[in-house]
């Protein structure tokens, strides 16, 4: 039998959301923006895309970034978090593993004046955070995007922050919990699209805040939040990362 080629085998998540930005606007037409098509109804959180924004901006930006701060988002996706964090934070690092998606949110960005003057565009490579420079950032901002991400990922990710985070290191990251009702609903709804060793970028992981608190326990990160109760199918955590 002849071997799968790598591509075949591993998660491109370059390919996958350079792919989704590409065909977004054919999908979507009636929308402004990539990402306004998840208001967080399936996730339990909201019913409609201003309420969710209000609860992103409510629940995780206000009480936990600092205004003065430089936050780094990973995985920005069309920018929706990004316009928020832009006008609450005096800098933003802006990383993304796919080109498409950095583009989109800087069209985002841009059309409000003063935000693409105080942001910086990264573009990731998917296995460290090169092009960010040590102590860069006061804060790290990771919503809607580690749902997508391998739990081995996930973790690769948390050794490599603390390099390029300063002052109080604090990190606002967002998963899947695959034991959540709706968390499990959502994995009975993918799992026939990722067997043999194969998943798409675009899928959820499985994921649960079981190891996503042994990763941060063993990693030294301080928790100060562990909120399974605002996006229910989902767990979103408050903590600071160890100094690097």
């Amino acid at each position: 039998m002849t071997q799968p080629e790598k591509s075949e085998k591993y998660v491109d998540y370059e390919a996958a959301w350079d792919g989704y930005a590409q065909r977004w606007r054919t999908a979507h037409p009636g929308l402004s923006h990539l990402g306004d098509e998840w208001i967080g109804r399936e996730a339990g959180a909201a019913e409609t895309l201003a309420a969710y924004v209000a609860l992103i901006h409510e629940r995780f930006v206000l009480p936990w970034i600092d205004p003065a701060e430089t936050v780094l988002e990973i995985g920005v996706g069309g920018g929706r978090t990004a316009a928020i964090l832009a006008d609450h934070c005096r800098e933003l690092i802006c990383a993304d593993v796919s080109a498409g998606m950095l583009e989109l949110t800087r069209q985002r960005l841009a059309a409000a004046p003063g935000r693409t003057e105080r942001t910086r565009f990264v573009k990731l490579d998917g296995t460290s955070l090169a092009g960010i420079a040590d102590g860069a950032a006061d804060a790290c901002f990771c919503y809607d995007t580690l749902v997508h991400v391998e739990p081995r990922d996930i973790f690769n990710y948390l050794t490599l922050l603390p390099r390029v985070l300063r002052g109080r290191r604090r990190c606002v990251l967002h998963h899947a919990d695959t034991l959540s009702e709706r968390g499990f609903a959502k994995f009975l709804g993918d799992w026939h699209h990722s067997i043999g060793g194969q998943r798409h970028g675009e899928a959820f992981s499985v994921m649960t805040p079981a190891i996503m608190r042994r990763f941060l326990d063993h990693l030294g990160y301080r928790v100060l939040l562990e909120d399974h109760e605002t996006v229910p199918r989902d767990c979103v955590w408050v903590c600071e990362a160890p100094a690097g």
